[in-house]
């Protein structure tokens, strides 16, 4: 019996906007390229990408989260998905997170209190 060890690509980074609804949904849709599966691992949770849309509020990725996204496909051995599916979705999913609101200047004319 052989045995087959199961390659796993990692990246991590920390969130730099908050994830909102159509950006989890817009992520699901992106798992959809790929055949291996994606997992986001969020504080201690670990969730699969395609079900993001169901629980995004849950995982409450705002500026400073830490992100770490896992790919495998198991014993299939699809290096060349599980490299385009790591490299294509932590790219998609820094371009989806919502920037941080941009703190308002206030400006004060003279003269007035």
């Amino acid at each position: 019996m052989t045995a087959y060890r199961r390659a796993v690509y990692l990246e991590q980074f920390a969130a730099a906007g908050y994830l909102d609804a159509d950006g989890a949904e817009r992520l699901r849709w992106e798992t959809t390229r790929y055949v291996s599966r994606i997992y986001l691992i969020v504080r201690e949770r670990r969730v699969m990408a395609q079900n993001l849309s169901l629980c995004w509020e849950a995982l409450d990725v705002r500026p400073g989260t830490p992100i770490t996204i896992e790919v495998s496909s198991g014993t299939r051995r699809l290096l060349d998905d599980e490299q385009r599916a790591i490299a294509g979705f932590a790219t998609r999913f820094r371009e989806i997170l919502v920037p941080p609101a941009a703190p308002r200047r206030r400006w004060w004319r003279w003269g007035t209190p």
